[in-house]
């Protein structure tokens, strides 16, 4: 009998199987893949942001997630990895990544780490049944049945299942007793009608976006949007997708992007140009604002057609409505892309149902829980790496 069996290979499995084999405890980490890592190879466009010194952002179960990092936090964690031989590097906003800008490196400690601690590793290793037995738990994984003091899950949300996190996880929590909250795609794409966006994929632009339904406004982000050719991608956009909702809309504010401060602004230099500009083409109105293609979805939204017509032409109407378009685009949104899109699950296990110093349940001693497969989702810029590190970190120390 092993004292520690952890099920899942990811970010939170990997530092809570280090850490329980730091403690003496003979590790064994079971991952279904064919390697350990695949997820962590891929975030932060494979720059791997491990974590935020700045505000802790965690719009799904934001008081675990405290209680969780007020006990290993930034500073625990950056001695955690120079502990492991890692060189940390702080960017803009807070974000820490590995000094060499490589996730690759992040993985090669931690397997370093497991190889000098004595953690058996099995991959390719799909749990069918977790169960408690004399002594602790039996996991039945293909025809291998193996048994230990203490199991910590930390198989991963539903996020990006081409590279390991297939929800399976839930499953066993549910057939102790857990209460599993059903999860959604989080930080991930927003569906939006496509007429008005037609001619605009590719197009990047800073604006403010927010989600709205029946009128309210639920959430508000800044930051650079992407058009696509389904609807609107990009950090901030990702971040509204928690809120975003099918009948509902995103109202973009693209003043940012056509680098002026407010409605006025836009109006008088639009009434300039009427007045300076006169014989020009109209669709030449916002030259040197934005790009063609995006000046003429503007003119589109405000109900301006430009065929043979003049600057001059411009009635103050129409000027009048093209700063409403700028400064207020509503879209009206379809739905959110799914988990291949999403870089995080929103649900999960119930957080309360687990202790944030350890996460032990609360329900059956010996068990542990870590990282996504809680019912916790933070920000872009690190933060759910925060949380899955310092969770599995907890874990494997399992409060000592």
């Amino acid at each position: 009998m092993a004292r520690v069996i952890v099920i899942g290979g990811g970010a939170a499995g990997l530092a809570a199987a280090i850490e329980a084999a730091g403690q003496g405890d003979e590790t064994v980490l079971l991952e279904r893949m064919e390697r350990v890592g695949k997820k962590l190879l891929a975030t932060g466009n494979g720059r791997c942001n491990l974590m935020n010194t700045g505000a802790w952002r965690y719009p799904g179960g934001g008081d675990y997630a405290a209680e969780t990092l007020s006990r290993c936090g930034a500073e625990e964690q950056r001695r955690f990895w120079e502990g492991l031989g890692l060189r940390l590097r702080q960017e803009a906003d807070g974000r820490v990544y590995p000094a060499s800008g490589q996730a690759s490196t992040v993985l090669d400690v931690l397997r370093l780490a497991m190889e000098r601690r004595r953690v058996t590793v099995h991959t390719g290793a799909t749990v069918e049944e977790l169960c408690p037995c004399r002594g602790g738990f039996a996991v039945k994984t293909g025809d291998r049945r193996l048994t230990a003091e203490r199991v910590i899950l930390a198989g991963g949300g539903c996020a990006q299942p081409k590279l390991g996190s297939d929800g399976s996880c839930y499953g066993l929590l549910k057939a102790l007793g857990h209460t599993v909250t059903a999860p959604a795609p989080c930080l991930t794409p927003i569906l939006t009608e496509t007429g008005p966006l037609r001619g605009l994929a590719g197009i990047r632009v800073k604006c403010q976006v927010q989600a709205e339904d029946g009128g309210r406004v639920l959430h508000r982000e800044s930051g650079e949007a992407l058009f696509t050719d389904y609807g609107l991608s990009g950090v901030c956009v990702m971040q509204c997708a928690r809120w975003a909702r099918e009948g509902g809309s995103l109202t973009l504010n693209l003043l940012p992007a056509l680098g002026l401060p407010d409605g006025e602004a836009l109006r008088e230099t639009l009434l300039v140009r009427r007045r300076e500009w006169r014989e020009q083409p109209l669709e030449q109105l916002l030259t040197g604002l934005c790009v063609p293609r995006l000046a003429a979805g503007l003119c589109a939204a405000a109900g301006i057609t430009w065929k043979n017509r003049a600057v001059t032409s411009l009635t103050d109407k129409e000027c009048s409505a093209l700063v409403g378009a700028v400064s207020g685009w509503r879209l009206h949104v379809r739905g959110v892309k799914g988990f291949d899109a999403a870089q995080v699950t929103k649900g999960g296990a119930r957080p309360g149902e687990f202790d944030p110093a350890s996460g032990e349940s609360r329900l059956i001693s010996g068990l542990h829980a870590a990282g996504e497969v809680l019912d916790v989702d933070g920000d872009c810029g690190g933060f759910n790496l925060m949380f899955a590190f310092g969770s599995g970190i907890l874990a494997g120390r399992n409060g000592r």
